[in-house]
Order: C-alpha cells, then structure tokens, then sequence
C-alpha cells in the first residue's frame, strides 16, 4: 500500500448527504481508508440513502483511481430503518448515474444473492452495514468472510448501539479477540475497523495504509475530525431550519394576510348580498302595490 497523508481527509467535502445522518462523523476516515489502501474492489452491504456509500465513491472520484464499487441493497427498509418506498432507491440511483456511473454499480438484491456475484478472494475493502441485530451481522460477516481478500479491511457501523435490537457492538466484541488488528472509533453511533489479515504490529496503523503512525494517532486524528464535520454538519442543518423557519413565517404572514382580505371580501360580498335582497324585496313590495 502507498503511504497516503491522513491531512488529505480534513478537506473532504461531501458532495450531498440525505437523512439519515449518523455517518457524518465518518466522512473523513472513508476519504483516507480509501487513498490509503486503494482497494480495486470496494463492497458495500446496506446503502439506504446513500451517505457513507457516496462518501466511498466521491474519494475514488476525487483520488482518480482505478476502484470498482458496489452498493448492495434491496431499498425495501428492515425492522431497524422502517420499511420505504422507491423513493429512495430512485434517488440514489439518480445521484450515483449522474456523478459516479462508470464505476459504481448497484445491486438491488438481498446480500445473501449477491454473493454469486463475486469470486473468492477478490474484495480488498468491506463496508457492514445492514440489519444490525447480533444474528443478522454476523451472518452477513460469515457469509462473506470467503469472499474477501487477504489482508482486506472491514467495517462495521453501530457498534455502541446497544438497544432497540441491535447487536453489532456485542459481534464486534467478538472479531476483537479474533483479529488483533482492529480499531473502534465511538463517535458517530461507532464505527469498527479490522484488517483479516495477520500484520507483524497490529499497533502500527501499517495494515491502514498509514506506516507513520500508531493506532492510537488514527483514533484521535479521525474521531477529532470527525466531530469537526459534525459540528459543521449541525450548523449547517442549524442554518437551514433557521431559513425554514423564516421562510414559513414569511409564509404564514402572507397567509395571514390572505385571509384577512379573503375575509373582508366576504363581509363586502355578504354586505351587497343583504342590500340586493332588501333592493329586491323592496322592488316586488311596490310591484305588489301598484297591481292590488
């Protein structure tokens, strides 16, 4: 692997992001992971609305290399995102066709019948992510353990999470002891990183692509911009409601004043109305009269 400076991250910028947002805090990591180990072939399992897959791609985009990548989904929703519509798949289909075509494919299938579509041995960067209970993740880890790569990287979101179902953090626990070589970010609902392979200093970030530096140095480096990209992110989704909420006030001034027109009108129209039924009781009245 080429050495590639952790400093490029900090300039990463992503080109969109759709709600949900816990991936945020791993933007700049996805950035580096992918220019420190140049994977040829990048799988992701469970996409949803696209962040951190996107992420994946623009760095490949922005780095010009040769990775192919693969965003594995059947954008129906499981028990811990909710069930959705097209909606979705047709929006990150639309965002992935216009930016990152030549290189990014999506599958729309369950994980289990994407596996015929790669051979054993052939994916060098993993990204887990798809229903989060202890039964599922580790299923999906297993089931496609055969098809990574020696020294491959994989990554598990969600290992914090410890209610509603969820049971990555108690897998997670378990590849520890397994892999010696792994890392735990905590920020951004947790993000876990192990290499399969068996590096001579699993407390070098050498089987990061990073010789420099040691585990620890990643940890902070990354969780440190990560929160940086939080922060921004919340400013700016601070910055958007503070234009929302003006923009519906605006809004509801302008209704406000409809209404207080609409309701004059009324009252003129319901003026006239009373004087044309008196005018016109007035004229039969004296029709009357003139014909007794």
């Amino acid at each position: 692997m080429n050495p590639f400076s952790p400093l490029k991250a900090a300039a990463f910028r992503p080109l969109s992001l759709m709600s949900p947002n816990p991936w945020v805090g791993h933007l700049p990591f996805a950035y580096w992971v992918i220019g420190a180990t140049r994977p040829p072939i990048f799988v992701e399992l469970g996409t949803h609305t696209g962040n951190s897959y996107f992420a994946f791609c623009q760095s490949v985009k922005e780095l010009q290399l040769p990775t192919q990548c693969y965003a594995i989904d059947t954008w129906q929703g499981d028990s811990h995102t909710g069930q959705y519509d097209d909606n979705i798949f047709n929006a990150v289909n639309t965002h992935n066709q216009m930016y990152y075509g030549e290189f990014s494919h999506l599958l729309r299938m369950t994980f289990d019948d994407a596996l015929t579509q790669f051979d054993n041995s052939t994916i060098n960067l993993l990204h887990i992510d798809g229903l989060h209970t202890y039964e599922a993740v580790k299923h999906d880890f297993e089931t496609w353990l055969p098809k990574l790569a020696p020294n491959a990287i994989v990554l598990f979101h969600d290992i914090v999470i410890r209610d509603h179902g969820f049971g990555v953090w108690q897998f997670w626990e378990e590849l520890q002891t397994r892999y010696n070589a792994n890392l735990s970010f905590l920020h951004s609902k947790g993000l876990g990183v192990i290499c399969i392979g068996k590096p001579i200093n699993p407390n070098s970030a050498n089987w990061l692509g990073a010789p420099q530096l040691n585990i620890q140095e990643v940890y902070e480096y990354f969780t440190a911009l990560g929160d940086r990209q939080l922060e921004v992110f919340n400013l700016r989704q601070d910055e958007l409601k503070l234009r929302l909420n003006h923009e519906v006030s605006a809004l509801s001034k302008e209704l406000e004043d409809r209404d207080a027109e609409l309701s004059e009108l009324r009252q003129w129209i319901n003026s006239w109305k009373l004087l044309i039924a008196r005018g016109i009781k007035l004229f039969i009245n004296r029709l009357i009269g003139m014909n007794s």
